[in-house]
């Protein structure tokens, strides 16, 4: 009799257990470039050509001392791109700006843009957003929801202020 409940339980519970919501990086989409691996072609033709500089990680994932190789960021006013020409590029941080030109998709499934709300990206998340306090931007109190890629350590965070998106950024872990 035990052995049976169990045999119900255990199911259920499995059923009913949160897993945390991951995503797949390579549906992800960023001003209508793809997020991984992004070649400076691309993005030149986007944004145009832009001085590129070296980063100075002390570690991580684009860390030139830890992975034994230089990184470079393009930086761009809504957008800045960090890798290099063997790795590609990816968004490291993406300003939305009000009216909504920028935006970030996943998997044609769900847009997000400066537009935004709190609300809609928690929606999709699956998760509530935390307060997080910033230094050097006026100590403002902002929310952030982090996201995890799939099979990955790394993942990223949406900054909110005053219940609008106002942030994308990449993080790896250190």
């Amino acid at each position: 009799m035990i052995k049976a409940f169990f045999s119900i339980l255990m199911p259920l519970a499995l059923l009913f257990a949160t897993k945390e919501k991951t995503f797949l990086p390579e549906y992800i989409y960023v001003d209508g470039l793809a997020f991984r691996q992004q070649g400076l072609k691309g993005i030149f033709e986007k944004y145009g050509p832009t001085k590129s500089t070296e980063t100075d990680y002390e570690c991580g994932f684009h860390s030139n001392q830890e992975q034994g190789k230089s990184y470079y960021q393009l930086t761009y006013d809504q957008v800045t791109w960090i890798g290099n020409t063997e790795e590609g590029y990816i968004p490291e941080l993406v300003v939305f700006d009000p009216e909504g030109k920028m935006k970030w998709t996943y998997y044609e499934e769900i847009e997000f843009s400066g537009k935004s709300t709190l609300q809609e990206v928690e929606l999709f998340m699956e998760k509530k957003a935390e307060p997080i306090e910033i230094n050097g931007r006026d100590d403002e109190l902002l929310s952030s929801i982090k996201g995890r890629f799939t099979d990955a350590d790394e993942g990223f965070f949406f900054l909110f202020r005053e219940g609008k998106l106002i942030e994308f950024q990449y993080w790896s872990p250190c």
